[in-house]
């Protein structure tokens, strides 16, 4: 799946609409029905800012009083990340964490391991050369992740 141009941040909402019906169509071509339940987890994600787990959603619907399963969130979870919307960010082996990628430009990842601290960055010279390297081999590159575990010094956040 070929992913939009960046979207500068803060933009988000120009992007739900294109999402559900992309959702929509991934869902349909697997014999799926886009549920109501499926619609509020979207919508969920599509709030949510930075990285993010699945119990801090599942907690977040609560809260707003939405009925829904954790074995509903992570199902909808897996095929949001099938449909290229979201993508898993590795960060430890305890937990899995998400990003929305779809529309956006990609950011990487500096944890400190002394505090488990986790900053999120753009470079674009990073992005420059994951081009350079995609082209020397023929490629067009549509993401990207990268996640670089550090320790000592003092972390911005």
């Amino acid at each position: 799946m070929e992913l939009p141009p960046p979207t500068p941040a803060g933009s988000d909402s120009t992007i739900v609409q294109p999402l559900c019906a992309i959702f929509r169509r991934f869902l349909k071509k697997r014999g799926l029905k886009f549920t109501t339940e499926r619609a509020l987890i979207l919508d969920t994600v599509l709030s949510k800012e930075g990285v993010f787990e699945v119990d801090q959603l599942l907690f977040e619907m609560h809260e707003a009083g939405h009925r829904v399963s954790k074995a509903t969130i992570y199902r909808t979870i897996k095929h949001l990340v099938e449909a290229g919307i979201i993508q898993e960010v590795l960060i430890d082996s305890r937990q899995a964490h998400y990003q929305l990628i779809y529309g956006r430009k990609p950011t990487d990842h500096i944890v400190n391991v002394d505090n488990d601290q986790m900053i999120e960055f753009y470079s674009p010279q990073i992005a420059k050369l994951i081009e350079q390297v995609c082209r020397e081999h023929g490629l067009k590159p549509v993401g990207h992740r990268l996640l670089v575990y550090g320790t000592g010094g003092e972390s911005k956040a």
